[in-house]
């Protein structure tokens, strides 16, 4: 019982439901049941020699069971450190006029998604100019908004109409994600984007795996006219869920565009608030990559760099709009710390954007703003549970923060008195670029809020942008964060760094 079973049928249908049935492991099908049985005769099995029936007769295993599953072997694992990456688009061309770069990228027919915003500035004629002159285009104007399904089928759409063998993604970070989303589907129409959007540890250790067959080829170039997202060059898009009131966050280096364009002739217009939201989004990118349990001595380059230029260039950006150079390095700085958070990602503050701004509809470089002086001092703290990491034998966020301070020049002598200076030169760079300090200065009443935190909580600790994040919360500090951004207090309970860290005794990060 529950080892073979026999079954002779020319009837398809009658094997099939003898299979389903039988309670067997091994199925054989017009052959002897004997020598069928044994396998790699009448059929491909491997030949059996198991001792026992099968779960079917009471057994552990429908496996092929021999004398070595009696042998009792015992196996050490030691700590390894896992092999780590840096992955960045095979094109990035950037400073002004680097738009000139499309001509050469031939293509039959390109659609050109943006919004009806940047059409009606003539981005999207520029772009037209600098594509090779055989090239069909038609652009395609989005909404203005976080992309949904609604959205991307619209894309599909449109790339089936035209046959499309490129797309140019022209506008900022929902532009591009949508982009990003739509590429996906029209390559691969199978792909499920509520598998793909399902939690993980590991990028490369995944339930769910992003197709690797495309049915269509299609080229991605993106152009990006905000500085802040990065997403001409990351692996990241964001979908909006409507039914969940919730973003779906997808991440594969498959969505990175193969040519990204960072050329400022296309931010010199932003507004001042866009450029402020923007340029704190940029920033927070940089920070929470920094102090990444996935940072590395290659994305701290670039997070390092993109630190340096915001907090030199972003003020000057935002008081003097036409200003080129530094409208350029901002651009650079924001597709710098993007090429650092592709490869590190990025961290809680993220986590706790995406929760506040999707509830309230809040801008998420504003969202960002409001979350990142309380999240330095939560990850500079000693943590209630640290991330587990193969990456790190230590606790080093208040280092990389220290580390940052004294790269800005901010002065303090203790790690403890450098962190409280990142974060007070934060928070003044925040009030100079005219980001409420609270999210109470929004009007969002205490009651509203009140209401909203334990989902906001749940929602933050069910993203995976913390998964990263070298501190892990639980989703009481969560809701603790929450209230330290809306009422634009100093920090949460846990906030104070202790002597021992600021002796550096804090170690055992993933024991």
């Amino acid at each position: 019982l529950g080892h073979t079973a026999v079954v002779f049928s020319r009837n398809d249908e009658i094997v099939r439901k003898f299979g389903e049935v039988i309670n067997a492991g091994r199925i054989i099908v017009n052959s002897p049941g004997s020598i069928g049985a044994l396998g790699g005769v009448y059929n491909d099995m491997v030949p059996t020699f198991s001792f026992g029936c099968g779960t079917g007769g009471g057994n552990s295993t429908m496996d092929n069971v021999s004398v070595y599953h009696y042998l009792n072997i015992k196996r050490m694992a030691r700590r390894v450190q896992a092999p780590m990456w840096f992955r960045i688009p095979n094109h990035i061309y950037f400073n002004m006029n680097a738009v000139e770069n499309l001509r050469q990228f031939p293509s039959r027919s390109t659609i050109i998604v943006t919004n009806p915003i940047l059409e009606r500035f003539g981005h999207a004629d520029t772009v037209r100019r600098h594509l090779p002159p055989q090239t069909l285009v038609h652009v395609l104007a989005i909404p203005e908004m976080e992309p949904n399904i609604e959205i991307v089928t619209q894309g599909l759409e449109t790339l089936k109409v035209y046959k499309a063998d490129q797309i140019v993604a022209l506008g900022g970070g929902s532009v591009i994600d949508a982009a990003k989303i739509m590429k996906l589907k029209y390559e691969s129409p199978d792909a499920d984007l509520d598998e793909l959007g399902a939690p993980f540890l590991d990028i490369r250790k995944r339930v769910a795996q992003y197709p690797t067959e495309k049915m269509n080829r299609l080229r991605l170039i993106a152009i990006s006219t905000t500085s802040g997202t990065g997403s001409e060059v990351t692996p990241f898009a964001v979908l909006f869920d409507k039914e969940r009131g919730c973003k779906v966050t997808l991440v594969d280096y498959s969505l990175s565009p193969d040519v990204a364009i960072v050329d400022p002739q296309f931010v010199m217009s932003m507004p001042k608030v866009l450029t402020a939201d923007t340029g704190i989004d940029c920033l927070t990118h940089a920070l929470e990559a920094g102090v990444s349990v996935y940072a590395s001595p290659y994305t701290d380059s670039h997070a390092m760099q993109a630190i340096l230029l915001a907090f030199k260039y972003l003020l000057i950006a935002f008081e003097h709009p036409r200003d080129e150079e530094a409208r350029s390095a901002m651009h650079n700085a924001a597709c710098i710390a993007a090429l650092a958070f592709s490869n590190a990602s990025v961290g809680v503050n993220h986590a706790l954007a995406h929760a506040f701004g999707a509830r309230f509809g809040i801008a998420h470089g504003r969202a960002n703003a409001l979350m990142l002086p309380h999240v330095i001092r939560f990850n500079a703290a000693v943590p209630t549970k640290f991330m587990p990491s193969p990456h790190q034998r230590a606790y080093t966020a208040h280092k990389k923060y220290a580390m940052v301070a004294d790269l800005l020049g901010l002065g303090g002598q203790t790690i403890e008195e450098k962190v409280e200076s990142l974060v007070a030169a934060t928070e003044k760079l925040l009030d100079q670029l005219e980001i409420p300090r609270s999210i109470s200065a929004l009007g969002i009443s205490r009651e509203e809020f009140d209401r909203a935190v334990p989902d906001l909580a749940k929602m933050a600790f069910d993203d995976p942008s913390w998964r990263t994040n070298p501190r892990m919360p639980l989703v009481s500090e969560l809701a603790d964060l929450f209230w330290s951004a809306y009422e634009g207090r100093g920090g949460d309970r846990d906030t104070g760094i202790l002597a021992c860290v600021a002796a550096g005794e804090v170690s055992g990060a993933s024991e």
